[in-house]
C-alpha cells in the first residue's frame, strides 16, 4: 500500500530564521566581495601611480587589466547589498531584551557567590 508524500510546512518562526539565515549569507558574500575590490582598486590605484614614474611597464598594465573585473565586482556588491535592504525590510524586528547584566546588580542579582 502507498504511502501519501511526505509534506512540509514551515512556521512563522521557521520563515524568519530562514529570512535571517539567507541575510547572512548575504551578508558573508558581501563582505567577501568588498575584500576582494578594495584589494582590485588598490592595485589599480598603484598601478597608476607606479605608471606616473615607469611608464608603462607590463607589471604595470598587468596591474591595470583588472579594472573590469572592479567593475563586475562592484555590480555584484551593489546587487547584494539592495538583497540585503529588502530582507531588512522583511524580517521582522524583534522587541529589545532588557535582562540584568550577571554581577551589575550586587545580591539583588540573584547570583550566588560559592
Amino acid at each position: 500500500m502507498p504511502q501519501p508524500p511526505l509534506a512540509v510546512t514551515l512556521t512563522d518562526w521557521q520563515k524568519i530564521e530562514a529570512l535571517k539565515r539567507a541575510r547572512e549569507r548575504y551578508q558573508d558574500d558581501l563582505t567577501k566581495v568588498e575584500s576582494e575590490l578594495t584589494d582590485i582598486l588598490t592595485a589599480c590605484a598603484e598601478a597608476d601611480f607606479i605608471a606616473q614614474y615607469l611608464g608603462d611597464q607590463p607589471e604595470v598594465k598587468e596591474m591595470r587589466a583588472k579594472k573590469p573585473e572592479a567593475e563586475a565586482k562592484e555590480k555584484r556588491r551593489q546587487y547584494l547589498i539592495a538583497l540585503i535592504e529588502r530582507l531588512d525590510a522583511v524580517i521582522p524586528k524583534q522587541a529589545e531584551i532588557k535582562a540584568p547584566v550577571p554581577g551589575a546588580g550586587g545580591k539583588s542579582a540573584g547570583l550566588k557567590r560559592f
